[in-house]
């Protein structure tokens, strides 16, 4: 098919309403129009008519000059969810491991260029450090599941990823030269696990090992804990219980096809 058979067969109205839904965050849950043309690349009427017709639909509510999201976009990441058995599947296991190891366990994947939380586990009195939720998304090069996740694709595509745009320095101990974090990103390959320390928040150690089969969209899980409770054997407890929770999902197949 052609270029220009492609483009009708696309709606280009539709896609720059799904781009004002992207903007909202936890940095800036609400936003006026003129700030959600800015941040989707928008001219000022295009935005205006996307955000008040995702206010028509329920998506956003409006507050004065103010929009932000609605409960209703849970819907979307449901359908997702629902279809591919996370609750019978996924959330189970991740369960079972976090209350086996006393930490929590997210499941995530690589989505542009990001890593995007598809799943935490819920367990009683486990430390919490992000904090992040189902459908938030991490920065890659300085996190355990993102450089995990760099270390499931091919070597040139990892390194090309490294060096697309200047690193930013999360905390003092954030590795910023690109060569040593292609290092530890193939060292990652190798091992199946990585190991952070402080490098995307202070004194938070984080861990990370890989879920998905080669050649499969690259997914994986990992955990965190404050430096204090990062000795040795409690780094060993952590990457082994992660390494048998990746196994379990591997084994029954519960990420194939993401």
């Amino acid at each position: 098919m052609s270029n220009a058979g492609q483009d009708r067969n696309i709606s280009s109205s539709f896609a720059k309403g799904l781009a004002v839904l992207a903007v909202f965050d936890a940095a800036s849950p609400s936003m006026s129009l003129a700030e959600i043309a800015r941040r989707t690349g928008q001219d000022r009427a295009t935005a205006r008519r996307g955000a008040l017709t995702l206010v028509q639909a329920g998506y956003l509510r409006q507050d004065g000059r103010m929009l932000s999201l609605t409960p209703r976009v849970l819907e979307l990441a449901g359908g997702f969810l629902q279809a591919n058995q996370f609750g019978l599947r996924v959330q189970p296991v991740l369960d079972h491991h976090a209350t086996r190891l006393g930490a929590e366990i997210t499941l995530a994947m690589l989505d542009n260029d990001q890593v995007l939380l598809l799943a935490q586990s819920t367990v009683d009195h486990g430390p919490v450090t992000y904090g992040f939720t189902a459908g938030a998304r991490i920065p890659l090069i300085h996190t355990s599941l993102g450089r995990m996740l760099m270390a499931c694709l091919p070597p040139d595509q990892a390194t090309a990823l490294v060096k697309k745009d200047p690193i930013p320095g999360h905390t003092e101990l954030s590795i910023l030269d690109h060569g040593s974090i292609v290092e530890r990103i193939d060292k990652a390959r190798q091992d199946g696990l990585v190991v952070t320390d402080s490098e995307f928040e202070s004194g938070i150690i984080g861990y990370a090992v890989v879920v998905s089969r080669p050649g499969d969209t690259p997914v994986v899980v990992g955990s965190s804990a404050p430096r204090g409770l990062g000795d040795q054997n409690r780094q060993e407890t952590i990457l082994r219980e992660l390494q048998l929770c990746a196994a379990e999902l591997r084994h029954t197949n519960a990420v194939v096809g993401l």
